[in-house]
């Protein structure tokens, strides 16, 4: 079964592993599946093969900040800065109290918002989806020293300061 392993991380370093959740379909995929749902129209599953028109949906003012924060959470290489661990932590609360979730169904989102709220002792969160991509924080593999390399962070993007900057312009 897949996993969603939640990450300590120290930007422009290291990270290590924080929590892991299992299965992961209780995490992005509730919000992918709500999002494209009311935003875009269709089934809930059906943005597998739709999601260029998901994605962009973090962008649009005229849906809750919240409920974009949330989502544009999920993306691989946003992380949450230690200042922004309330402010993640409500907009989860925010998205749990807007959609109506199976309570059949597994939903990491209370936890993931628990942890925030327990603001770990570390300067950034950040998350890895799905046990069965590649962990975004983890560096290329390096043929020769047969381990993996230092992580690229000029790709990795800080969610708020990014959301502060993008809500300014």
């Amino acid at each position: 079964m897949s996993t969603t392993t939640i990450y300590k991380l120290h930007p422009g370093g290291s990270y290590e592993e924080l929590e892991e959740l299992r299965n992961a379909h209780g995490s992005a995929p509730v919000v992918w599946g709500k999002m494209f749902e009311r935003f875009v129209g269709g089934q809930e599953f059906s943005y597998w093969s739709r999601t260029e028109e998901l994605w962009p949906l973090w962008r649009r003012k005229d849906i809750a900040r919240s409920l974009r924060a949330v989502l544009a959470m999920t993306y691989d290489n946003a992380y949450v800065e230690r200042e922004h661990y309330a402010r993640a932590a409500a907009d989860i609360r925010a998205f749990l109290t807007e959609f109506s979730l199976d309570p059949e169904y597994v939903n990491h989102w209370p936890r993931i918002a628990e942890v925030f709220e327990s603001a770990p002792d570390c300067p950034a969160i950040g998350f890895q989806w799905t046990s069965v991509s590649e962990n975004p924080f983890q560096g290329e593999w390096d043929e020769e020293a047969e381990d993996y390399g230092p992580t690229d962070w000029s790709n990795k993007w800080s969610l708020y300061r990014e959301f502060d900057k993008r809500e300014s312009e």
